[in-house]
C-alpha cells in the first residue's frame, strides 16, 4: 500500500529520531572520544636504597611504583624529581610499549617499565602489583600484570588495533 505524504513524513521523523538516539549514545560512550591518560605517582617511602609509592591512572589505584633513591637527580642513578611531565609512548623496546616522560630536568629517556628491583632501572620507574616487606622490591611475577593493566587502561581493550589520541601526563609527588 503506497504511503501518502503524511505517512512519508512520519517515517522520516522516526528515522531522524533513531539517528539522533544513535548519535547521542555514541557521544555519551567513553570510548568515542579519547580521555586523557593521567598517571599520578604518590611516593610514600624513601630511603638510601629506593623510593616507592602508589601509581594511579585517572584517579584509580593500579600499581606500586618503584624507583632508585634520590641522588640529586643524577642521570641513571636517581629517582625522578617531583613534578608534572608530559609523556609519550615508545614502541622500540622488546616489550613494544613504554611510557616515556618528557622534560625531566637534566634527564632523557626516563620511562615506566617492568622490573622487580632498583637494579632493573637506570633512573626509570618500575611498576608492580605487590611490594615486598622492604618496600624496595616488587614481588616477582607481579610487574608484568601491572604493566598489562596500564596498557589495557590506555587502550581500553586487551587487544588494541590502533593507538587512541590521548594526552599523557605523569605527575609525581613526594609524601607529606
Amino acid at each position: 500500500m503506497p504511503l501518502d505524504q503524511s505517512g512519508v513524513m512520519q517515517c522520516l521523523a522516526r528515522i531522524t529520531l533513531q539517528w539522533w538516539v544513535i548519535v547521542a549514545v555514541q557521544l555519551a560512550s567513553p570510548t568515542t572520544f579519547a580521555t586523557d591518560f593521567n598517571i599520578e605517582i604518590k611516593r610514600r617511602y624513601q630511603s638510601s636504597v629506593c623510593t616507592s609509592g602508589d601509581l594511579y591512572i585517572n584517579g584509580t589505584w593500579v600499581a606500586y611504583a618503584l624507583e632508585r633513591p634520590w641522588v640529586n637527580n643524577l642521570p641513571f642513578i636517581s629517582s625522578v624529581p617531583p613534578g608534572s611531565y608530559q609523556a609519550r609512548l615508545r614502541y622500540d623496546h622488546s616489550d613494544k610499549w613504554r611510557v616515556e616522560l618528557i622534560g625531566v630536568p637534566g634527564r632523557t629517556h626516563v620511562q615506566i617499565h617492568i622490573g622487580n628491583v632498583v637494579q632493573d632501572s637506570v633512573g626509570c620507574i618500575l611498576v608492580g602489583k605487590q611490594l615486598m616487606g622492604d618496600a624496595c622490591t616488587i614481588r616477582p611475577g607481579t610487574s608484568k600484570a601491572a604493566y598489562d593493566d596500564m596498557k589495557r587502561l590506555f587502550y581500553g581493550t586487551e587487544e588494541p588495533v590502533s593507538t587512541p589520541d590521548k594526552a599523557i601526563t605523569v605527575s609525581i609527588s613526594d609524601m607529606g
